[in-house]
């Protein structure tokens, strides 16, 4: 099917009225963006509803690999330019992905707090709302980063990148990790080999620590000039530093 995207005015609608929807958004449906062509228009960009429909998630299981697989096969390598379009997950989070993004993000019961949370991951403002709150971007733009990383298969890659969350953050939080492919794959080689090992490289302090002695490294180096074995040592050091 062609991907569609909720109209901004339509989407600017919704926005102003979570506190009123809050019910539909706990146990209701918004059948009508979909049935209705007045909320959304649709792009040539073809997407596989039937990975996005099969997004899951239970109490006791997250499922974040598979998830951030299915959205990505089903959304597919569209450009960043695209992926930073909220109409895009806004359409989804509030029709085929309704039923997901309710499960993976429970609304609280105080309504002020309920308001707030449907916002941040029901719709998405800005570069951190897209990549890092609304409950369907988020993981298109964690398999993308993964992807990038030609040595380890995707699923094996996310699997290393959402063991812990902290040193995802670390790593995120951090362009010049985040965003320079080679310095990232040779953080991911590495954090593959301790998932695979003792996962010492996954102890709080001692990611946090390694993550400082590659960014004072980096404010002495231009790392992403480096050859790929250079980064690799360094790495290394600042890993060995850390212990």
């Amino acid at each position: 099917m062609n991907a569609r995207f909720i109209k901004a005015s339509k989407m600017r609608e919704l926005a102003s009225k979570i506190q009123d929807n809050i019910e539909l958004y706990r146990n209701g449906s918004f059948d009508f963006i979909a049935n209705d062509p007045e909320y959304y228009f649709e792009s040539e960009t073809k997407i596989a509803e039937e990975d996005l429909v099969n997004v899951t998630c239970t109490d006791s299981d997250l499922n974040e690999v598979d998830s951030c697989i299915k959205v990505y096969r089903g959304i597919g390598k569209i450009s960043e330019y695209l992926a930073r379009d909220e109409r895009l997950w806004v359409y989804l989070t509030h029709t085929l992905l309704l039923n997901y993004a309710r499960k993976r993000w429970p609304i609280p019961a105080d309504p002020e707090k309920a308001v707030k949370h449907i916002r941040a991951h029901f719709f998405c403002s800005g570069a951190r709302g897209v990549e890092r709150d609304n409950a369907v971007s988020r993981l298109w733009w964690m398999a993308s980063l993964c992807n990038r990383c030609a040595d380890i298969p995707l699923k094996d890659s996310l699997a290393c990148f959402l063991y812990q969350s902290d040193v995802r953050a670390n790593i995120v939080e951090r362009p010049t990790t985040s965003q320079n492919i080679r310095i990232f794959n040779a953080i991911l080689q590495r954090l593959h080999a301790s998932l695979s090992g003792d996962k010492a490289l996954y102890g709080r302090e001692k990611f946090r620590l390694f993550m400082k002695n590659l960014n004072l490294q980096g404010g002495v180096k231009l790392l992403a000039a480096l050859p790929d074995k250079k980064i690799k040592e360094i790495i290394d050091e600042c890993i060995t530093s850390a212990a």
